[in-house]
């Protein structure tokens, strides 16, 4: 016998199931429609300040929810398998969301057989420590543990967040990137342009070489190339407390002053927090004269160490930039393929090889992505690491 309330709540879980499949296919469609007006610069031919004011004023999405939805609309241009669940409603779009962190071609159908039946949160903790590319069976690293700041405030701070926060998507910066120039407007050091812009402290672990960042009592491990950039403008503290600047302040000066505190990239406008790199890395017998300097922003200083972007040359000589997939700074011929060869940058370093060995084996895998050639992720890897094995055996 069934009673009338087992007969209700049946009918309302049902119902409940295929709103949700059904916010699931709306968030997939929200997510194409944003991404087209977005490249259709809707925006501006409405006479709006932004894209996410924009998006504010006709969809009702925060700022933060348009970045995410763009973010997620992205990525599942190269994901079918994924783009079909969360158009059929088979996986939520803040399940989605976490997965499009780590989903590549070559590994999507894996994370959604382990997404499968689990909850955001567990989803959350799957993905917690993996990078694009990675599988749900390789072990999570400390470094690409992403970290979550929550924060009351009172009114009056909120308000002039929100400006602040306004200003950020205005420059073209994201939430994190726009926190981090917070951050080091803060940390501001002195004026002079002989000392670097702001002070961290890194420690790195003389037997194993993994590297630490003091955050306030709390040692964080942070990924090769933030070590890297640290040491581009480095101040070293021995065991007896002395600290010496690698880059003596005359050269800072020059540097800075025949830039005009500008980042070097071609089109970049950043003149603020600008960073010393060295166009040949310390690690790898990189001086530092003046020569081998150049500055960078911080977001093209932290592309060029994981090898988005590829600066050659020296200052008399010329500069020249490249994307990862070997086409000039500014319009990359195959933006999937740039990405990728980034990523296998970031794999090799990793894996232990210096910037200039990953480098090399990036251009040996170069041509074979794009057109009947295309590979994915792994294979790129496994291409790169049997150029090196056939250079080693031919040494």
């Amino acid at each position: 016998m069934v009673h009338t309330g087992e007969v209700e709540w049946e009918a309302a879980h049902q119902a409940l199931v295929r709103l949700a499949a059904a916010r699931a296919a709306h968030e997939h469609a929200l997510g194409a429609a944003l991404l087209r007006a977005f490249r259709a610069e809707v925006w501006r031919a409405l006479g709006m300040a932004t894209f996410t004011e924009y998006a504010e004023r006709v969809v009702g999405l925060t700022p933060r929810q348009t970045e995410e939805r763009l973010r997620v609309a992205t990525a599942l241009e190269g994901l079918p398998r994924a783009a079909t669940a969360l158009a059929e409603g088979r996986v939520h779009f803040t399940a989605m969301r976490e997965l499009t962190r780590v989903l590549a071609p070559d590994t999507e159908a894996e994370w959604l057989v382990a997404a499968d039946g689990r909850s955001v949160g567990e989803i959350e903790e799957m993905v917690s420590g993996r990078r694009v590319g990675d599988r749900p069976s390789d072990p999570a690293r400390a470094e690409a543990r992403r970290h979550r700041i929550v924060l009351e405030v009172s009114a009056e701070t909120f308000a002039i967040y929100r400006e602040a926060q306004a200003k950020m998507h205005q420059d073209g910066l994201t939430e994190e990137e726009g926190v981090t120039r917070m951050a080091r407007a803060v940390l501001g050091g002195p004026a002079d342009p002989g000392r670097s812009n702001y002070q961290i402290h890194i420690t790195r672990c003389d037997a194993c070489g993994r590297a630490t960042q003091d955050a306030r009592g709390r040692a964080v491990v942070v990924e090769e190339a933030i070590a890297e950039m640290a040491e581009c403008d480095a101040q070293r503290v021995d065991d007896a407390g002395r600290a010496t600047q690698d880059i003596t302040p005359a050269t800072r000066r020059l540097v800075v002053r025949r830039q005009h505190g500008k980042c070097a990239v071609p089109g970049c406008r950043a003149a603020v927090f600008t960073d010393v790199h060295h166009l040949r890395l310390r690690s790898e017998g990189g001086s530092h004269n003046a020569e081998n300097l150049v500055l960078l922003c911080e977001a093209h200083h932290a592309a060029a160490h994981r090898g988005a972007i590829v600066v050659d040359g020296s200052w008399s000589a010329g500069l020249t930039f490249r994307h990862a997939d070997g086409s000039a700074y500014g319009a990359p011929a195959r933006p999937s393929a740039a990405a990728i060869l980034s990523d296998v940058h970031v794999a090799l370093t990793g894996m232990g090889f210096k910037d200039r060995e990953a480098r090399w084996m990036v251009g040996q895998v170069r041509p074979h992505m794009g057109g009947d050639g295309k590979v994915g992720l792994v294979e790129a890897i496994r291409r790169a690491l049997g150029a090196w094995r056939e250079r080693a055996a031919a040494a």
